[in-house]
């Protein structure tokens, strides 16, 4: 939970602030002096490169041995840039999502006739007996002591959202901060630090012996080889087909796997869909939820579901986590995936999972976990070190996105609260969805074939990792 005394800003100054223009503007500028910064060392190396053809002796090999060594640092450079312009964008993002959020909830607030104060607090005004229903025109009446309830839930959601904002505003600054040193430690030959690996975890139980066979054992089944770097390690932890956590109580996931063709270089993409509450409204019981924020090294058993893109090893893993009321009972669902693949490595996420709990018809009113993504890499072409996401996704749960490399070091693809972080979130958000990223036009490239008997980029549906099926590429 976000520490709430940090809160130094008020919905009225919300109203009139949207950080991704800023940041987006401030990403751009930095894009365009890496362009052009790039070009000019590639310029300079090509230079030098080209008098070898009428330039001979060592005095020419030292010379076109140093350009070549600037142009490599000139990369480095570059690389520390890219993470400054990436930072921008992703923070600024998030900080837009709760923004939006923010002011979305207090404005529901005050159509449902509450008072809703500029840090955030929901009172009760006087005379009060009902909120709006469902349907226009229809009340649900409430006692003094629902009302008061609800007002105080709501004021902790308002200010948990703005605490959020303020916060995701301080990690830019000390991220941003962290990269400057970095950008000066290269630029003096020193070497850069800041970089978060991607390893076994230690902390958690996540390093318990048991677990960490359980999940090599789980590899070597899929690929004939036990886990070494980082992206195996990560893979391996997702398809662990048991559960450790005490509240799971040895109910096993669900997990469902595609092959893909790999592409070297892209690491793996780790997306997690989660619940920030403690606990969540169902019928006739709560449902526990994950009760964390985003976390760049999320446990997977953390997550409602989660799904990742192993571009090195080629492989899709979506698993779903038992779900447990706050009586104890634990059972899960099984969650129904799709996958694309384009030739550039781009990968398309069709995904549906439903909380075993759900009351009858929750699928029919939407009342799931569901949407549809693409992870692309940023330069068009495959083996690309950086990708970017976008779609469309529901409103509620939490979803966070990250890619560590193959060295292990990570960075956060894409942050998107909840609409909701109460424990009325899924009643209310789980039907609705909204555009992330890149929007629904990433998937254009996906439904560019007009033949629908013999698509060129068929979806695949996930299967059993006894039997995983294998994602069609081009068939041109």
């Amino acid at each position: 939970m976000t520490d709430l005394s940090v809160v130094t800003i008020g919905i009225s100054a919300l109203r009139g602030f949207h950080p991704e223009t800023t940041t987006g503007s401030i990403a751009r500028d930095i894009d365009a002096l890496v362009v052009g910064f790039k070009k000019h060392m590639t310029d300079m190396h090509t230079k030098v490169d080209a008098t070898q053809d009428n330039w001979k002796g060592d005095a020419s090999r030292a010379a076109n041995e140093r350009a070549l060594g600037e142009r490599l640092a000139g990369n480095k450079l570059a690389a520390e840039l890219e993470d400054i312009a990436t930072a921008f964008r992703t923070h600024g993002s998030a900080m837009d999502g709760y923004r939006n959020a923010a002011v979305k909830a207090a404005d529901d607030y005050l159509y449902q006739g509450f008072l809703v104060a500029d840090d955030g607090t929901v009172t009760v005004p006087a005379g009060k007996k009902d909120v709006p229903g469902p349907v226009p025109g229809m009340t649900i009446p409430m006692t003094t002591e629902q009302l008061s309830t609800y007002a105080t839930d709501s004021s902790s959601r308002v200010k948990e959202l703005i605490a959020q904002f303020v916060a995701e505003d301080q990690k830019l600054s000390q991220l941003v901060g962290q990269e400057l040193q970095d950008l000066t430690q290269k630029a003096n030959g020193e070497e850069g630090l800041g970089q978060q690996q991607h390893t076994i975890p230690t902390t958690g139980g996540r390093n318990d012996p048991e677990r960490v066979q359980t999940s090599a054992a789980a590899f070597q089944q899929m690929f004939g080889r036990l886990p070494t770097s980082s992206t195996d390690w990560a893979t391996a932890e997702i398809l662990n087909p048991t559960s450790q956590d005490p509240k799971y109580q040895g109910v096993a996931p669900v997990i469902k796997v595609a092959k893909i063709e790999p592409v070297p270089g892209q690491g793996v993409v780790r997306i997690g869909a989660y619940i920030p509450a403690e606990e969540v409204f169902n019928i006739p019981d709560n449902d526990l939820g994950d009760n964390r924020a985003e976390d760049p090294n999320f446990d997977p058993e953390q997550t409602r579901v989660a799904t990742y893109i192993d571009y090195e090893n080629g492989l899709v893993v979506t698993r779903q986590n038992p779900s447990v009321t706050t009586s104890g009972d634990v059972a899960v669902g099984s969650p129904d995936v799709h996958v694309q693949q384009l030739p550039n490595g781009s990968v398309r996420i069709q995904y549906d999972a439903a909380n075993a709990f759900a009351p009858p018809g929750s699928s029919l009113s939407g009342h799931t976990v569901n949407g549809d993504l693409v992870v692309a890499p940023t330069s068009g072409n495959p083996g690309s070190p950086r990708v970017v996401a976008g779609g469309t996704i529901g409103d509620y749960p939490s979803m966070e996105i990250y890619q560590d490399n193959s060295a292990g070091a990570g960075r956060p693809v894409l942050i998107d609260a909840a609409d909701s972080g109460s424990k009325w979130g899924p009643l209310t958000n789980l039907p609705f969805h909204h555009e992330v990223g890149g929007g629904s036009s990433m998937r254009d490239p996906f439904e560019a074939d007009a033949d629908i008997t013999t698509p060129d980029y068929p979806a695949t549906k996930l299967g059993d990792p006894s039997d995983p099926p294998t994602v069609n590429g081009a068939r041109r």
